[in-house]
């Protein structure tokens, strides 16, 4: 009963992440003024303080930042 019970947290756990990770849909760096699909390689060595979220790629670009030429948001 207890396995069970640790399974369905970690389950519960993973599907939260997936969640913010599939509804955040573009995310730029206020240092380079770029910005990438939430995947993309570049987000995750890009320092937390600098990424700003954005909810569209219009938005994005009419803040002034220009697409990532690896993961071509």
């Amino acid at each position: 009963m207890k396995k069970i019970f640790v399974a369905v947290i970690v389950i519960i756990a993973l599907a939260m992440t997936f969640a913010t990770i599939l509804s955040t849909s573009y995310v730029g760096d206020i240092r380079t003024h770029k910005f990438h699909y939430s995947d993309c390689s570049a987000v995750s060595k890009m320092n937390p303080a600098n990424r700003v979220i954005f909810n569209t790629r219009d938005e994005a670009v009419n803040a002034g930042y220009i697409s990532c030429k690896h993961c071509k948001p």
